[in-house]
């Protein structure tokens, strides 16, 4: 009985929204699903991983062929991409849960500069005390704007896609069915077929924020107008997409053994077989429903870890000194002892970001998103009473 309340509430709450209820709610009763969370956090540790392969002072390219070499490109390097679909697709899935507004979006962006600035300025500090030879002045002066001056792609392109949320919902919902759905078998054909074949429009036209828009268009138009997945249709999904994996990676082999290293073509930014397997791995994580509180608590500084990993100083010193591949590939069990390294990083940054936390919780979190109600207040005020907003 509980359940079935549970559901017609789910269903209200899409109703109001215009929207099929595909998935149980992520913060029902106030409680995160841990499931979701897991996720993210395993999203976030295959993002690490690839970093350790593209930003690494070693090319994955110069080992030999080998199993080692196929486990870091396709698994690693391949498996970064598909954890970042994962963690976009968690935030855009949720989106689609409630109106989006201009205020909203805004205050999110402001919410998120404050941490993007703190690890920047903490960071720059640390560097320039400890190895200034990483830091350099163009960087010193990037990290004191870090949003604007793009420090981190995924955070600044984020911003600009909450930005432009409020309008592109509106615009889709206002689309109907018929040419949302249509509108969605453009952007597959345009840039879903096309990123199976290297030097065209899916090769490297969709990057940055277009890719959040491209995979915002397509997880909004299943969400509110398709038939949710079975679980058996989400697994032949995803053993399509790996399918597509293995074949690309036995014609790298192929082109390897005849001279011509390179690296898995389909494992690349938002190719269709990527998007298939990380929006299908979130709609089976998104079926099952648990709470723990530890998962949880470790799951608030995913983004943590990637802000303290992927600046461009720690690039340098984690992936070019202390863990150059080189050192690595030829010691006993070496991918074992690199996933062991980057569990350790993933926990020194999440306990670092616990730090952050509390700092926050006893200074500025206190009014949370306060000087952002007192700045939007102001304007708005201004625009009413010079009549900018009348019609």
């Amino acid at each position: 009985m509980r359940e079935k309340q549970d559901a017609e509430k789910d269903n209200r709450v899409s109703a109001k929204h215009g929207a099929p209820a595909h998935s149980r709610i992520s913060n029902r009763g106030g409680q995160r699903n841990s499931s979701i969370e897991l996720l993210r956090i395993i999203a976030m540790f295959t993002i690490l991983a690839h970093h350790f392969i593209v930003h690494n002072g070693y090319d994955v390219l110069k080992l030999p062929l080998g199993p080692e070499r196929i486990f870091f490109q396709l698994a690693m390097a391949g498996g970064g991409k598909v954890g970042v679909v994962i963690f976009f697709s968690i935030s855009a899935w949720f989106f689609l849960d409630r109106e989006q507004t201009i205020k909203s979006n805004l205050k999110r962006v402001w919410i998120m500069e404050r941490e993007l600035l703190f690890w920047s300025l903490a960071l720059m500090a640390f560097y320039l005390v400890s190895d200034h030879a990483n830091l350099g002045m163009k960087l010193m002066v990037k990290s004191f704007a870090p949003l604007t001056m793009n420090v981190w792609w995924y955070a600044t392109a984020y911003a600009i896609f909450l930005a432009l949320l409020p309008f592109l919902s509106k615009g889709l919902k206002a689309l109907g069915r018929e040419y949302h759905l249509a509108l969605a078998a453009t952007v597959l054909i345009i840039w879903g077929l096309t990123s199976f074949i290297p030097k065209t429009l899916g090769d490297s036209a969709l990057t940055g924020v277009f890719g959040f828009i491209y995979l915002f268009i397509l997880i909004s138009a299943y969400k509110w107008y398709m038939k949710p997945f079975s679980t058996k249709r989400t697994w032949l999904i995803i053993g399509i997409g790996l399918g597509f994996f293995l074949l690309y990676t036995c014609a790298s082999i192929a082109l390897s053994l005849l001279g011509h290293s390179m690296g898995i073509f389909i494992a690349g930014d938002w190719k269709l077989p990527v998007v298939m397997v990380g929006f299908g791995m979130f709609l089976l994580f998104d079926r099952v429903t648990f709470h723990s509180r530890v998962i949880n608590r470790i799951a608030q500084s995913a983004f943590a870890v990637y802000l303290i990993t992927d600046y461009a100083a720690s690039e340098k010193l984690l992936w070019g000194r202390l863990f150059n591949l080189e050192n690595l590939y030829q010691q006993p069990l070496a991918i074992l002892q690199i996933l062991g390294i980057l569990l350790s990083i993933y926990a020194v940054c999440t306990l670092l970001d616990f730090i952050r936390q509390a700092l926050f919780a006893a200074t500025i979190d206190r009014r949370r998103g306060h000087w952002f109600d007192l700045l939007w207040n102001a304007v708005s005020s201004r625009i009413s009473s010079s009549g900018w907003g009348r019609a």
